[in-house]
């Protein structure tokens, strides 16, 4: 199995996209493709072109793949963080009609892992290179490490039990507070 990352965006599909690239999409947001429709589309000829790995990413990724999806600012309700893990169903690659991707599973990752926090995990080493380009414009699809994935799944793991557990009692000195003056 192999892992990759797309980005997307909050921009509407009608207003900034190639006529290529409309006739083939769900819409009506580019973020809305994955999310609401299950697909990732790239039209003809741009699934081809070279840059971020983008070719060799459509031309090496299989069903049972696994994504990360990275929402930019444009994103309202997810903007510039990693915001889901989608597994690949099928894989269509079209000389005329472009590139698709149907997921199987959407699985949103609750918490979010914010665009600061991935330029940490770069920083440390904890994440690949290839993580960088999260936020980068033309960047859209790439193959990262399966360490990625693990990493990410292991910081929703630790940000939700660190939400969690202060979430379940107060902090010590506010209760000590709280019985000041309210009595106890």
């Amino acid at each position: 199995m192999s892992t990759f990352l797309i980005q997307v965006s909050g921009h509407s599909i009608q207003e900034k996209a190639d006529r290529r690239y409309i006739a083939g999409a769900k819409g009506p947001r580019f973020c809305d493709e994955p999310l609401k429709h299950g697909e990732y589309f790239n039209a003809s000829p741009f699934w081809k072109r070279e840059g971020y790995g983008r070719r060799e990413a459509w031309q090496s990724i299989l069903p049972g793949d696994e994504v990360l999806v990275y929402c930019t600012g444009s994103v309202d309700e997810h903007g510039a963080c990693l915001s889901h893990l989608l597994t690949v169903e099928s894989v269509i690659l079209s000389e005329s009609d472009g590139a698709r991707l149907e997921f199987s599973s959407i699985q949103e990752l609750i918490p979010k892992i914010p665009y600061s926090d991935i330029q940490e995990e770069i920083e440390k080493g904890s994440f690949s290179e290839q993580m960088n380009y999260c936020g980068q414009e033309g960047f859209n699809i790439a193959q990262i490490t399966a360490s990625d994935i693990d990493r990410v799944r292991n910081l929703v793991d630790s940000m939700e039990s660190q939400e969690g557990s202060s979430n379940s009692r107060p902090d010590d000195s506010l209760e000590t507070i709280a019985e000041d003056h309210f009595g106890g």
